[in-house]
């Protein structure tokens, strides 16, 4: 289905509004990230781009029904609204919800991929010592140790598990050589 530009501005405007109330790490250019992996991984993975790109922007709501019920408003076709908000729920990390197609997969790896890697550990880090957080430094490494192996070994599709195998190698790797320098074990 081909949406109006007037729906798209809507869903825009929509999508940016948990954006601008999140800390640093999932502001605005968490959105465009997430939708710049997307795009690259329904290319490799054959999903459907539309569904996939307005999933992206629209995943921090975390709120599938939120997310379908505004869609629903702005008649954006039953179907479409529905595969769209599907991608939104698998990234409630609370829920812990399956994603069931390869357009809610890649929208889920999307986001993932962000807190794998070198990448994520900078970005989980500053995150939890921040204002919103506001976690201790060990607090932090603790978390964010536990966020990398968490998500690393959740991705779905066969391009977001190869794109994070070697950041994930490296991550493990940086570990170990911070633990050997904060333990003074030499």
């Amino acid at each position: 289905m081909v949406l109006t530009k007037a729906q798209m501005d809507k869903i825009k405007r929509f999508a940016s509004i948990p954006y601008k109330k999140q800390d640093q790490t999932h502001g605005l250019e968490h959105m465009h990230r997430t939708v710049k992996l997307g795009i690259y991984l329904a290319r490799k993975e054959k999903a459907n781009l539309q569904v996939v790109r307005l999933g992206a922007m629209l995943h921090q709501y975390h709120n599938s029904k939120a997310v379908e019920n505004f869609l629903k408003k702005i008649k954006v076709d039953r179907k479409l609204a529905k595969q769209i908000a599907h991608c939104v729920a698998p990234g409630d990390i609370k829920k812990r919800h399956k994603p069931r197609t390869i357009e809610a997969k890649v929208v889920f790896d999307a986001d993932t991929l962000q807190v794998v890697g070198p990448f994520g550990i900078i970005r989980e880090i500053s995150a939890d010592v921040g204002p919103k957080r506001k976690k201790t430094f060990r607090q932090a490494l603790k978390h964010t140790r536990e966020i990398e192996e968490t998500f690393s070994k959740a991705l779905h599709t066969k391009t977001a598990k190869k794109m994070a195998k070697q950041p994930h190698k490296y991550v493990v790797n940086f570990w170990k050589i911070f633990d050997k320098w904060d333990k003074v074990r030499f």
